[in-house]
């Protein structure tokens, strides 16, 4: 088949100037592959679902509780699931009292022939009947996301709620990909969004082939970044596209990134991508300042770095 088994997971690219900061993120998503990696004998579709269901239960990630709070200082989360033999997938958005959307993102891949793309109160619902975890919306707000929108409001956050601060999570998608020993390969994406967003907004996470993208034979690819910026390229399936012209994992991941911007200081093109291809080549590359990811293959020790402050990481 090529390269054992291989696990991916990033927790969002952005920036921080608090080494503490850095490591819980570190923390989280060190804590994310040992997940993932217990579940790779299952397969690559456990392995991504579990690796980023753990991250919506970290509260310092922006995903699930603890995310950025909505220009109406409710949260609103976004997720979506690609498996590569079928290319089916499940997505979810505006989720407001699911407290692991990327479960249900997952249920809808296979249960979800005429709605496989559920959105707002209705995907809530689903939740509920299918016996995933729910809660109340308040319930996902924690006081450290509220305080940061109240400064915000205020005009004291210093930033413009793009993708990571010094207030808030780091940031605004985490995802996985993965290849299992049959060659099959699998992506899942979560997010909180973007700090002070319009409440019905839509990014890229839930957007198949913008936010996460996977085909058996050829590669899986998940993004982080401005979704809007994100959704107007594909980045995704861009990616993964590009790996049909032999070109490695590492060359995929930067020529898709460079299309995202228009000139070098365009700092709404800044992203990040993890890749994996059918023979187990990979890469993790961002523009943004810094991005927290690891990997792990089945047999070898997992490796997470601190956020990177230069374009890639070799796995």
């Amino acid at each position: 088949m090529g390269k054992a088994p291989l696990l991916l997971v990033h927790g969002g690219a952005g920036r921080r100037s608090m080494e503490e900061d850095r490591k819980r993120y570190l923390d989280a998503v060190a804590a994310a592959l040992d997940a993932g990696a217990g579940a790779l004998a299952g397969g690559a579709d456990a392995a991504v679902i579990a690796a980023v269901e753990c991250m919506e239960r970290d509260e310092s990630l922006n995903a699930g509780r603890g995310s950025v709070l909505n220009a109406d200082g409710r949260v609103s989360l976004d997720a979506g699931f690609m498996e590569g033999r079928e290319r089916r997938y499940g997505a979810v958005a505006c989720v407001a009292r699911c407290t692991t959307p990327v479960v249900l993102a997952h249920r809808l891949h296979r249960d979800g022939d005429f709605g496989r793309f559920v959105a707002g109160p209705a995907a809530d619902q689903l939740a509920r009947r299918w016996a995933i975890a729910v809660c109340e919306p308040q319930e996902l707000i924690t006081e450290r996301a509220r305080e940061r929108h109240l400064r915000k409001i205020a005009g004291e956050a210093g930033d413009d709620g793009g993708i990571g601060s010094d207030d808030g999570p780091i940031g605004d998608t985490v995802g996985a990909v993965a290849l299992d020993s049959h060659g099959h390969l699998a992506a899942a994406v979560s997010t909180g969004g973007t700090a002070g967003k319009t409440a019905g907004r839509v990014g890229d996470t839930p957007v198949v082939g913008a936010g996460y993208w996977a085909v058996d034979g050829i590669g899986a690819c998940v993004t982080t970044g401005v979704g809007e910026v994100l959704l107007r390229e594909g980045t995704a399936r861009r990616c993964v596209e590009l790996l049909s012209d032999k070109r490695s994992a590492a060359g995929a991941a930067q020529a898709a990134l460079a299309e995202l911007r228009d000139h070098d200081a365009d700092d709404r093109g800044q992203a990040g991508l993890i890749v994996v291809t059918a023979t187990g080549d990979a890469a993790i590359m961002h523009t943004a300042a810094e991005m927290a990811a690891g990997w792990v293959r089945e047999g070898q020790r997992g490796v997470a770095s601190h956020q990177w402050k230069h374009g890639s990481q070799p796995v």
